[in-house]
């Protein structure tokens, strides 16, 4: 099978294989380099499940064929990097969709300066924005669970997102949200792959709670992913698989449109430094320093 020909009959997307796209596609701001086969920048959601399907209905013929989402491929972990298929959406699907009621809704291959100067139009903010703020995109924030300088105060962006659209294996778009225990219910009675997606992650979830929160890592920031143990909230009853797919990187699902929390940035900051002479106090300061709860604190 020639990829290149079956992909650019059944897709509305870009399509290209040449040296200088595979060059650019087999880096991201890590230390590895793999080259893939082709990449793909598909017009919109439509081409997201035609690959999806295409790759679902050839991989046992093909085992390595598979698909790897790209935003803006400033990742440190090699996560965008892949042998087979890239997905590359700062090309078409980088839509600012809606500013309103302190929320965002934006596509994936949004760079987040676009999106900064959009939300300060409403003086909101997003604020959970790595170093390269100037340089990611959505796509890269949400699957990496980003948290920069303001995550401390602000959380992590699992705690900021409202609600994702992914496109899973079956090649169909879902929206996944908080959902009450009855929505759960619901969602649990649906036929087909949606309600045995609802009804095993149900399962897995609340049977294994207790092993689950004893895995847990004893951190306050943990961004490596696929966190079971935040799925389903005892105590407010609240089943959000929100919080497994933000910081999967693609694995799970492409994700093609997330609505996010914005905060109303403080008017005023102020800034103190402090110099230590050697660094054996460290630990005890910065405990003390947090009780004032600073909005950021770095060394």
């Amino acid at each position: 099978m020639n990829l290149v020909t079956e992909l650019t009959r059944i897709i509305q997307g870009d399509v290209d294989a040449s040296e200088a796209a595979l060059t650019i596609a087999s880096r991201d701001a890590s230390i590895f380099q793999v080259q893939p086969q082709v990449v793909v920048s598909p017009k919109n959601v439509s081409d997201i499940k035609t690959l999806v399907s295409f790759v679902a209905s050839h991989k046992k013929k093909i085992p390595d064929l598979s698909l790897t989402a790209r935003a803006a491929g400033t990742d440190m972990g090699g996560g965008p990097l892949s042998f087979s298929i890239v997905v590359s959406f700062t090309k078409y699907l980088n839509k600012i969709i809606k500013i309103a009621d302190s929320e965002g809704t934006v596509e994936m291959g949004t760079y987040y300066r676009d999106f900064e100067k959009e939300t300060l139009k409403h003086n909101l903010l997003f604020p959970s924005f790595p170093a390269s703020r100037e340089l990611c995109a959505m796509g890269g924030i949400i699957n990496n669970n980003s948290g920069g300088e303001e995550s401390r105060y602000y959380g992590k962006t699992d705690m900021l997102v409202r609600s994702l659209r992914v496109v899973l294996s079956d090649g169909k778009e879902y929206t996944l949200r908080p959902l009450n225990e009855d929505e759960l219910v619901m969602k649990k009675a649906l036929p087909g792959f949606e309600g045995e997606l609802y009804r095993r992650m149900s399962k897995l979830v609340t049977d294994n709670y207790d092993a689950l929160q004893k895995a847990k890592p004893q951190v306050k920031k943990n961004s490596a992913g696929y966190a079971l143990w935040n799925v389903w909230d005892p105590e407010k009853r609240v089943f959000d698989l929100t919080k497994l797919f933000v910081g999967a990187q693609g694995t799970l699902g492409l994700v093609t449109e997330a609505t996010v929390k914005l905060i109303r940035p403080h008017r005023y900051s102020r800034m103190i430094v402090i110099f230590l002479k050697d660094i054996s106090p460290l630990s005890t300061e910065v405990q003390r320093i947090l009780s004032f709860k600073p909005e950021e604190f770095e060394s």
